[in-house]
């Protein structure tokens, strides 16, 4: 909900996460939901959130929603770089660990209202499939 895109836009290096953590109840740890909302900024019906959460539009201006790009970069090869293992981590490249996520459906092409629903159906650590 935070002005996010001014600070993409300077060049800055800006990685996502939650900080609204409730014990218990692991949904507002996703980084779907948090997707959803940096791109829509807003929490609508179609949003998985508890309804007493939802906003009654989008949080102004419009000129500050990421794109699902950014979203994806600010979660990977970004958090990498500030914890400096991007030799290893954030992207995938020859000689990296090949830890990734395969989904059902194109993330890039993908609804941004109700984005909150996506999940892997397949998860890759150092290569090899975790069940």
């Amino acid at each position: 909900m935070f002005r996010c895109k001014t600070m993409w836009d300077s060049g800055a290096l800006v990685t996502w996460s939650s900080d609204e953590v409730f014990y218990g109840d692991f949904q507002n740890w996703s980084p779907y939901l948090a997707m959803e909302i940096g791109m829509t900024r807003w929490i609508n019906e179609k949003t998985r959130f508890d309804q007493y959460s939802r906003t009654v539009a989008p949080f102004p201006p419009a000129s500050e929603r990421m794109n699902i790009e950014e979203m994806i970069i600010g979660y990977t090869i970004n958090g990498a770089k500030q914890l400096g293992i991007e030799a290893d981590k954030g992207s995938i490249e020859a000689g990296k660990d090949a830890d990734f996520l395969v989904f059902d459906k194109d993330l890039l092409t993908a609804e941004h209202e109700g984005f909150s629903y996506n999940k892997p159906s397949e998860v890759y650590f150092k290569g090899k499939a975790i069940n």
